[in-house]
């Protein structure tokens, strides 16, 4: 698998706090059948982080693997929030474009944050970037009104589920929802968003098998969410046609008005 979201540099962020640890998150990715991962640290202005710092970051973490001979290839990328677009102009994303290829990650606001984020797509589009959205689901904004994200999606972005959203790990709400996103095709590929071994670790096919019976066909479509579409994002190409999912399952309709 490719994991395109996933806070593996140590010492950056809230991921890993030192290299012992990024190292342990990558054994946990190999095992968890992953091959290659993004690195995604915040670009927020919390952390307040220098894009441009992260390619030697990369670098650091890739001489730590081959040293310990772990299989895993990392490539550069950034987990960019709406706060800090405004400051970071084209070589700053180009910094942190996945694998750097033309497709930045941009974080869907887990506070209300409309219109921002169709304006952030649309600059990032007319700039140039392809714009892959982050964790959609767990945005209220897009709880509220799902027909946003088709709406950015029919404009050039594509979108990025957090597996442990389909395992209950934000619990039922974003679950419903991303059950949703996936049933209508607004989901192109699944991602751990990872900060460590073990509390938010690597673990992608879980959620995918456990929400089979709410998304009928979802494990056939799991090759493509977590390799085709990645693969396809990092080599800057436009995504394979997904396999076809089943029809809902009787009492499909009535869970999702609960969410």
């Amino acid at each position: 698998m490719i994991d395109l979201h996933c806070h593996i540099l140590p010492g950056i962020d809230d991921g890993p706090p030192d290299m012992a640890a990024a190292l342990a998150l990558a054994r946990a990715l190999v095992a968890a059948g992953t091959h290659t991962v993004a690195a995604t640290p915040h670009v927020d202005e919390h952390f307040g982080l220098d894009p441009r710092d992260f390619p030697a970051r990369v670098e650091e973490v890739r001489v730590a693997l081959a040293a310990e001979g772990i299989p895993l290839e990392v490539v550069a990328g950034g987990e960019i929030a709406l706060s800090r677009l405004p400051d970071l102009d084209d070589d700053d994303l180009r910094a942190v474009a996945l694998g750097g290829g033309p497709y930045v990650l941009l974080e869907c606001p887990l506070a209300n944050a409309a219109p921002m984020l169709e304006s952030a797509v649309e600059l990032l589009l007319q700039r140039g970037h392809g714009v892959l959205l982050a964790h959609p689901e767990r945005s209220p904004a897009i709880q509220r009104e799902p027909d946003r994200l088709a709406q950015m999606i029919e404009a050039g972005a594509l979108s990025q589920l957090t597996a442990g959203a389909l395992a209950g790990d934000f619990g039922q709400t974003v679950r419903h929802v991303a059950v949703h996103l996936l049933r209508w095709e607004l989901v192109h590929c699944v991602a751990s968003d990872a900060h460590d071994a073990t509390r938010r670790g690597p673990e992608m096919l879980a959620g995918i098998r456990g929400a089979e019976r709410d998304v009928p066909g979802l494990e056939d479509r799991a090759a493509w969410l977590t390799e085709d579409v990645p693969a396809a994002i990092l080599a800057g190409d436009d995504p394979p046609e997904p396999p076809p999912l089943g029809p809902p399952r009787r009492g499909w309709l009535s869970r999702l008005r609960g969410a």
